[in-house]
């Protein structure tokens, strides 16, 4: 292995392990808030965290990826970018208390104004950590940022269920989140004590924002994609109806979103780094989605099989209406996971375009079809109507870069081809024993083991041992031969 390669293994290794932790804290801390607290309480917070996803993502403006991708001028970029997070945090601030009432009566809740006004205060405290965390992506120490998502995802649950054991309601999930980001501030500054000011350079902020332009429409878009069917179910079918179904999509595309995290974390600076090398970038690119689909799809497929089970017992029966649709998205979350290398590649390459192009495409959909499928349909059908359109959205990037490195259609997806065959028969026959096994957590687990059990024997046969040897190589070089390396 080249040493770009060796450090990519074990960055993977690295947020793998933070992405894991995080995952199971996650878990941990929506199953205990789910039995603690109401469906409305998580209404409330959703619309909150959905618009701070919205402002998150216009302060970056698509800049941070245009720093971790330069080569020349790194420091100023930063101090640059410094100025511009704190100019934007200060007017999206006073935007938010102004916008937040008619938030409010929209949704006939005066809950929503002060959750997200008290939300809106991390526009303030992540840009403390921006020069530092940017550093660390430069230099690859990605076993330092994951310490810190630890540490944050660990915050984030001792005071989500403190408070919420405390009754502080829906107030303990924002001030849980609000104190993750705060700690993790903290870690990322221990880690890497970088001191750069903000500073004014026109030229260069007029280089970097051309560059994050792109990816800001995109970023938009994005939101309005992973948005819109909540702010639609909410207004439609009631905060408690929406509380169940943010619920359905945390634990339906946690999975998905948590491996294409660590991706998207390790696979963008690297592939910045090999821009000029079309062979290399492919061969990376067709990988990814190789890995990527043996690590989701059974996870993915499984939860989706075993959803009923999974919801009676971890959740309790107040959230059997979310069952169907965590079987849904669990599968929005596969194609999720498989999207997210293309877009690292097309951003490394300098052609966002074609994810502004497909990122506008689904949104106008979504926005048109959205409010009719939500009336008629319920959540069973908008979640249908958004894991359809995640299909087609990962259908354009692979034709699109197939063509890029000239290639076929089928040499790209061949390499899923394995894992999601095994993927699917694993996922036949749990759906076929879940009707027939009685609800209880001995049951839950004892599937689960069967459905993995069945996974890696198809997949020995189908990718000819090829995808369990590469998947135990991939486990023993991130995890215990480092010192080899």
């Amino acid at each position: 292995m080249s040493t770009l390669e060796t450090k990519t293994v074990r960055n993977i290794s690295y947020i793998g392990v933070s992405q894991a932790t995080s995952l199971l804290l996650s878990i941990v801390t929506v199953t205990i808030l789910a039995r603690v607290l109401v469906p409305e309480d998580f209404g409330i917070v959703s619309i909150g965290f959905l618009f701070m996803a919205l402002f998150v993502s216009i302060q970056d403006f698509g800049v941070g990826n245009a720093v971790v991708q330069r080569d020349t001028r790194i420091e100023e970029s930063i101090s640059v970018m410094l100025f511009l997070r704190w100019i934007i945090a200060v007017v999206l601030f006073f935007a938010i208390v102004a916008f937040s009432p008619m938030l409010s009566d929209f949704y006939g809740n005066p809950a929503i104004m002060p959750v997200i006004i008290v939300m809106s205060l991390s526009l303030f405290i992540q840009p403390i950590a921006f020069s530092s965390s940017v550093m660390l992506v430069r230099k690859l120490e990605f076993s330092k940022i994951a310490m810190a998502a630890i540490v944050s995802s660990a915050g984030t649950t001792v005071v989500s269920i403190s408070l919420a054991f405390l009754n502080f309601s829906y107030w303990s999930i924002v001030l849980g989140s609000l104190s993750g980001t705060v700690l993790s501030v903290f870690a990322m500054r221990y880690f890497e004590r970088t001191r750069l000011r903000p500073r004014i350079d026109k030229k260069l902020m007029r280089e970097l924002l051309g560059f994050g332009a792109h990816l800001l429409i995109n970023g938009l878009m994005v939101f309005v994609i992973f948005s819109v069917d909540q702010l639609v179910v909410g207004k439609v079918l009631g905060l408690t109806t929406l509380g169940v179904y943010y619920i359905s999509v945390k634990f339906g595309r946690v999975l998905g979103q948590q491996i294409s995290g660590t991706v998207n974390a390790v696979l963008f600076p690297t592939m910045a780094r090999i821009k000029d090398s079309m062979e290399r970038l492919k061969l990376g690119y067709v990988q990814s989605l190789r890995m990527i689909a043996i690590v989701v799809a059974p996870l993915s497929l499984g939860l989706s099989a075993l959803s009923p089970l999974f919801v009676n017992v971890l959740l309790g029966d107040r959230w059997n209406a979310a069952a169907v649709p965590i079987a849904i998205i669990a599968f929005q979350g596969l194609l999720f996971a498989l999207i997210t290398p293309a877009a690292n590649v097309l951003i490394s390459i300098g052609k966002p375009k074609y994810m502004s192009v497909e990122a506008t495409s689904v949104a106008t959909a979504l926005v048109v079809a959205i409010y009719p499928v939500t009336s008629i349909f319920g959540i069973n059908g908008v979640c249908v109507l958004t894991t359809s359109l995640s299909l087609g959205a990962l259908i354009f990037y692979i034709t699109v870069l197939s063509r890029v490195f000239k290639q076929r259609l089928i040499d790209t997806v061949r390499p899923m081809a394995p894992p999601l065959l095994s993927g699917f028969v694993a996922y036949a026959v749990l759906m076929l024993c879940v009707m027939f096994v009685p609800t209880s957590a001995f049951w839950l687990g004892v599937l689960s083991l069967t459905g993995a059990a069945i996974y890696v024997v198809v997949l020995h046969f189908t990718s000819k041992q090829r995808d369990v040897r590469d998947l135990l190589g991939l486990f023993t070089k991130s995890f215990l031969g480092r010192q080899t390396n």
